[in-house]
């Protein structure tokens, strides 16, 4: 098996220095993708800013692998069609 690193840039670096082992990029991948699944669900519910969120998966020897990058917004419209509140950036 080999070592995967999991790197989570959202407004500050995250770098991991531990990884996990993985049979293969796709069994790493499925754990990039819960991972930042899991971060967003709690970023989004606190109402956080994750317009420029960027994860970046490197094997062992330190070459990226796989990148996931995303924004995601969360508004609040009213009967007129009016935004309300928001979370996250457009």
């Amino acid at each position: 098996m080999a070592r995967y690193f999991f790197n989570v840039h959202d407004g500050i670096s995250l770098i991991d220095t531990v990884g996990s082992e993985h049979p293969d990029v796709q069994s790493a991948r499925d754990e990039a993708v819960e991972t930042i699944a899991e971060r967003l669900k709690g970023a989004l519910l606190k109402d956080a800013d994750i317009s420029a969120w960027l994860m970046n998966v490197t094997d062992e020897r330190g070459f990226t692998v796989i990148v996931l990058s995303f924004t995601a917004t969360v508004k609040i419209v009213d009967q007129l069609g009016l935004t309300v509140a928001s979370a996250g950036a457009s």
